[in-house]
C-alpha cells in the first residue's frame, strides 16, 4: 500500500513539473532575443539571425566594407582587429528594414572591430540584393526581432495570357441540301385485268 502510494505521489509531481515547464516555455522564447548592455551594444555570444532597422536617420542605416574579402577577415590567423569604422559606406539600409545577418566562423554573428565595438556582417539583404558589408550592433541602430513570414519578398502576380489576342470569329455553317434518291424505281400501277373466264349465271329476266 505504502509503494502504491509513493508511485501515485511521483506521477503527481512529475506531472506538475511538466505543466510548470510548458507554461513559463514562451517566457523563455520571449527572452531568447538578444540584450544590449548598458551602452547599448549586443556583446553577447549570439548566432541571431534577424535584424530591423531602427535608426532615426531618414538616410538610412550605413553598412560598410573595405578591400579585403570576408573570408580574409574572419581568418583566424589574420592578426588583429579590423578597423571597420574607417571603411567606406558600400550601401544602406532603410529605416525599419529587416535583414539577415552571416554567422561567422566562431558560430556567432558579432565582429569586434580594433575599438573592441560589435558589427553584424550582411551577406545579402531578404530581396536578393548582394550587401557584403558591416553594420554597427547598438540598439540605436539595429534590434533583434523574430524570423519575417515572408522575409519581405514580394512576388510580382502572374498574369494571365489573353490566348495571344487572337479573336476567334464564329463560322456559320450553310445548310446541306439532301439530293434526291435516283435509286429509288417508281412502280406504275398495274391494272387488272377484266376475268374473261367468269360466267353469267343469271337468268334473263322474262317480262310476263
Amino acid at each position: 500500500m505504502l509503494n502504491r502510494f509513493k508511485a501515485i505521489y511521483r506521477i503527481v509531481i512529475l506531472s506538475l513539473g511538466l505543466v510548470f515547464l510548458l507554461g513559463i516555455t514562451p517566457t523563455w522564447a520571449a527572452q531568447s532575443l538578444p540584450e544590449p548592455n548598458a551602452q547599448g551594444n549586443y556583446v553577447s555570444l549570439s548566432s541571431h539571425l534577424y535584424w530591423q532597422v531602427v535608426d532615426a536617420d531618414p538616410n538610412g542605416l550605413n553598412c560598410r566594407m573595405g578591400n579585403s574579402s570576408i573570408e580574409e577577415i574572419w581568418n583566424p590567423d589574420n592578426p588583429g582587429f579590423p578597423s571597420i569604422s574607417n571603411w567606406p559606406v558600400v550601401a544602406t539600409f532603410k529605416p525599419d528594414e529587416i535583414f539577415r545577418a552571416q554567422v561567422s566562423y566562431s558560430g556567432f554573428v558579432f565582429t569586434r572591430d580594433d575599438q573592441f565595438l560589435p558589427w553584424i556582417f550582411v551577406k545579402k539583404k531578404l530581396d536578393g540584393t548582394p550587401a557584403n558589408c558591416f553594420v554597427r550592433a547598438n540598439s540605436a541602430l539595429i534590434k533583434p526581432v523574430e524570423e519575417p513570414k515572408n522575409n519581405n519578398i514580394s512576388t510580382s502576380p502572374v498574369e494571365t495570357p489573353k490566348e495571344n489576342n487572337i479573336s476567334i470569329q464564329p463560322v456559320e455553317t450553310p445548310p446541306v441540301e439532301i439530293p434526291p434518291d435516283t435509286n429509288v424505281v417508281e412502280t406504275p400501277p398495274v391494272e387488272t385485268p377484266p376475268d374473261n373466264n367468269v360466267v353469267d349465271n343469271t337468268e334473263p329476266l322474262i317480262d310476263l
